[in-house]
């Protein structure tokens, strides 16, 4: 028997069978004579290559394999039905619905009042976020899996399907180990030329990587780059455990790390923080969202 003769119907007669274990009890459950039910359940066994049913003179009881299938049919099933009763409602719910990728360092610039800004001005519309490298952000809105993002850094692109937003620039601090004793202050990042660094790393964002390697450069050094990461929460969470030192946006100075330091550091290069958004597709909801963007994503959110 072929995959293409396979039918929903099948699998739901096998359900039915399963959680019936009687043919005629299962037949009236899915409204039709028993004849055709057995039918069906053996071109669904013929298919698989596998009996799901032991019978005998006295009952029916599900194989091995049919406990088996039974579990994944049923899932199987569920999405089904839940996948037709989204595209009932195409028009309505779905799009209603916004997916913005975000970076996690968004946390610190105001994301959480911006949702809720959102939620309060247009309740009807479900904003599900993602949490996504910059790089990811751009390929998922040219796949169209996202209508818009928070980028933390300049992204590069000729999409005429993508329009960006620069929200604002943000001052490099460095992450130092709060045992070290550093004057308050502005200072030279070659002050720790002899540290490990914990850097972003490049196929994550080769914007931060190049910058933090800029800034080093600037100063006269090369840094020794001691672990690389693809998180900035990580970052710092690695510098409380003495782990090394990090050069960070300034928004990770408000994330509440036991055992950490910051000072800013004396350079005019500066962190990005940007908005990306899908041209053409849920324009109203996008333009809605644009508008609150500059009330709420902000250096000192």
């Amino acid at each position: 028997m072929h995959k293409e003769a396979i039918e929903l119907r099948h699998l739901r007669y096998f359900v039915a069978l399963a959680e019936e274990l009687s043919f005629s009890k299962a037949a009236a459950r899915c409204n039709v004579s028993q004849p055709p039910f057995s039918v069906a359940i053996q071109q669904l066994e013929s298919f698989l290559g596998q009996k799901l049913i032991v019978r005998n003179s006295r009952n029916v009881e599900l194989s091995d394999a049919g406990r088996a299938f039974h579990f994944r049919v049923r899932h199987l099933l569920a999405q089904a039905s839940q996948s037709f009763d989204e595209m009932r409602g195409f028009d309505g719910a779905l799009r209603r619905r916004l997916n913005v990728g975000f970076h996690a360092s968004m946390i610190y610039r105001g994301l959480g009042s911006l949702m809720q800004a959102f939620r309060e001005a247009h309740p009807d519309v479900q904003v599900s976020l993602h949490e996504m490298s910059t790089i990811r952000q751009r390929d998922s809105i040219l796949h169209g899996d996202l209508d818009m993002g928070f980028a933390h850094s300049l992204v590069q692109h000729d999409s005429p399907r993508i329009g960006c937003i620069n929200l604002f620039r943000e001052r490099f601090l460095v992450c130092i180990p709060s045992s070290y004793r550093v004057p308050e202050g502005p200072v030279r990042i070659d002050l720790f030329r002899d540290e490990n660094f914990i850097i972003f790393n490049r196929e994550s964002s080769p914007f931060y990587f190049d910058t933090i390697l800029s800034i080093c450069s600037e100063a006269g050094f090369v840094p020794r780059i001691e672990h690389q990461v693809g998180q900035w929460l990580t970052a710092v969470s690695f510098v409380s455990t003495g782990m090394g030192i990090a050069v960070v946006p300034e928004c990770l100075s408000r994330t509440g790390t036991n055992g950490v330091a910051f000072r800013p550091i004396v350079t005019e290069i500066a962190s990005h923080v940007q908005c990306m958004y899908a041209l053409g597709t849920n324009g109203p909801q996008i333009a809605s969202m644009l508008e609150l963007v500059p009330k709420h994503i902000r250096p000192h959110a």
